[in-house]
């Protein structure tokens, strides 16, 4: 009996052992295993990501960016709907990934090895490294040892852990953590002489060139690394892998491609006197029209039908080239003509024909051609006639692209102007490499003002909450009337 008790006791105690290590493994394991099944569940995929001119940012047609379009992709491949959580920093990115308070985070993220560790990576997408900034005109820095001046980082940035470790070697590098401006907010300081040195990636750099030209590359901190997407570390990799499947296949249809030329390369044309005249031009002249920008729109966003007109004449109503086109918007005769316009110098009669030749044309193209690429190759029939637009959308499928995709057929346009390609078209020669240029040269444009226009706006609200602060601070340590009088008896 004495033995029975034995073995039962043993047996309770081997059981409760067994489900003492088994339960929690088995409750962990459908934890993690639930990251990829609850996506599936819920139909709804969480990514964090922080407000940023590229990355993710609320601009006229609502939520855009690089990262936010590839996780709406994403997320249409899991046949779910996307869920946008906005953070700060990158610290607090990697704060709520640990947490579970987002499926993925996507933020512009340089590729880490200490990241390894605790966090699942995707594949990547684009490069980019970290540079040392300073405003054009002063001293450059070359190396870590020219620094001789403030070097000031936003809080929460991914560059501080590599800032860290570079110390060790350099121990005179010192910088100083600024929690109240973003790292864009930190390059235009760069470049206004605020402060005289920052640290950011090769993107926001490129980017903040085109609205502050005196944004300076001192030298590259770090070598190019890849930029990934992060997920929380599981024993269980479903979500990881379909990311990873996901992203081949982007590449492979072009969607990754896609991307980068809608928010991308248009930062690779980056001319330092041009873009100084040109931001001139939009305090000093860009004002005086914008009304009739507005106006004339259309199905256009005024600041593209305002770039357009910036590319054909500087914003110049009396503008007249050697070929006879002439006015704001540089129109031929027949154009003016055909437009029932009178004065092509007249900069609302321009502005107005200009817009309307412009649809005329769009309206021309197949359906089959993207809504966000309409406005490219409406350009470029703007610029070199509806029918060599015909003719090298033709030669491109000749050539085994696809003539409905913007990045194929521009590909193809200097094409036009080599015999070998032209002689066999309908309406030979024409001179693509300058549409080429000329719809690059707009897009430019038209970012430049969108992004001009942002920060200047952010400045004005800045300005306004720190005269409100100093407003509410002046009230409460100025003493009230009543506790500075004192009651006379005609009061009393």
């Amino acid at each position: 009996m004495k033995n029975i008790a034995i073995r039962l006791v043993l047996g309770i105690a081997l059981l409760l052992w067994a489900w003492d290590m088994t339960f929690p493994w088995q409750k962990a394991m459908q934890a993690e295993q639930n990251r990829y099944t609850q996506i599936q569940h819920s139909k709804t995929l969480r990514v964090g990501m922080i407000n940023h001119p590229l990355s993710y940012f609320v601009g006229a047609n609502g939520q855009e960016g690089i990262e936010f379009d590839l996780a709406n992709a994403f997320a249409n491949y899991l046949k779910v709907k996307l869920q946008i959580e906005s953070y700060p920093s990158s610290e607090m990115l990697f704060q709520a990934l640990k947490k579970g308070e987002v499926d993925i985070v996507a933020a512009g993220l340089l590729f880490n090895l200490d990241n390894i560790k605790e966090f699942q990576i995707g594949a990547s997408y684009y490069s980019a490294s970290w540079q040392v900034v300073y405003q054009k005109g002063t001293q450059r820095p070359y190396k870590i040892e020219d620094i001789k001046g403030e070097l000031v980082i936003p809080a929460g940035s991914a560059v501080l852990p590599i800032l860290q470790q570079l110390k060790e070697n350099n121990p005179q590098l010192h910088w100083i953590i600024n929690d109240q401006f973003t790292q864009e907010e930190l390059l235009l300081q760069v470049a206004e002489g605020k402060i005289p040195y920052t640290v950011a990636t090769s993107v926001d750099v490129s980017a903040a060139q085109h609205i502050k030209p005196n944004v300076a590359v001192g030298f590259d901190l770090t070598d190019e690394s890849p930029v990934v997407w992060y997920l929380a570390n599981n024993a269980y990799s479903e979500l990881q892998a379909a990311l990873l499947e996901f992203m081949h296949q982007a590449n492979e249809t072009g969607v990754i491609a896609r991307i980068e030329e809608k928010y991308f390369n248009h930062l690779t044309q980056f001319d330092y006197v041009d873009s100084q005249s040109y931001l001139k031009a939009i305090e000093s002249t860009l004002p005086k029209y914008q009304h009739l920008f507005e106006k004339y729109r259309g199905d256009l966003e005024w600041q593209m039908l305002a770039a357009i007109a910036y590319q054909e004449s500087h914003w110049d109503p009396n503008a007249t080239s050697p070929t006879g086109v002439r006015g704001i918007m540089m129109l031929t005769r027949d154009t003016a003509d055909r437009m029932n316009i009178k004065d092509r110098t007249n900069p609302e009669q321009s502005v107005k024909a200009g817009s309307e030749y412009l649809h005329l044309l769009m309206s021309r193209l197949p359906n089959t051609i993207a809504k966000e690429d309409r406005i490219w190759f409406g350009l470029a029939a703007y610029n070199m006639g509806l029918g060599h637009l015909i003719d090298v959308r033709r030669l491109t499928k000749q050539l085994g692209g696809d003539p409905d995709n913007w990045l194929d057929v521009k590909k193809n346009l200097p094409r036009l102007a080599e015999k070998r390609y032209y002689s066999d078209l309908k309406y030979g020669y024409a001179r693509g490499f300058e549409a080429f240029n000329y719809v690059e040269n707009i897009r430019r444009y038209y970012h430049s003002i969108i992004n001009y226009q942002r920060v200047k706006e952010q400045a004005s609200e800045n300005k306004r909450q720190e005269e409100q602060t100093t407003e509410q601070d002046n009230s409460i340590k100025k003493p009230s009337k009543l506790e500075n009088e004192t009651p006379n008896s005609k009061e009393l």
